[in-house]
Order: C-alpha cells, then sequence, then structure tokens
C-alpha cells in the first residue's frame, strides 16, 4: 500500500477539472457567441431587404 497525500490528491483533481470541464466550458461560450452573431447576421440581413 501506498499513500497518497492531501496536495498529490489536491494536485490530481485540479488537472482532471482543467482537462474535463474547462473545454466543455469554452465550447458553450464559444456557441452562445456564434448564436448572438447569427441572430445580429439575421437582423441586419432583414433591414437590407
Amino acid at each position: 500500500m501506498f499513500r497518497i497525500g492531501v496536495l498529490e490528491l489536491g494536485l490530481t483533481c485540479g488537472l482532471l477539472f482543467l482537462v474535463l470541464f474547462i473545454p466543455i466550458i469554452v465550447s458553450r461560450f464559444y456557441a452562445r457567441v456564434d448564436k448572438r452573431l447569427k441572430n445580429i447576421e439575421n437582423k441586419i440581413d432583414k433591414k437590407k431587404k
């Protein structure tokens, strides 16, 4: 048996959080921005017509 220190456990959990959750949050943010840009483009296209 080996002992895992609190620091190693915290570092491992932190790295897992960065690897798994940060890309999900970033992709949702970009999807939201893309949706807003499409709405703005549609409004501009409607005004031109």
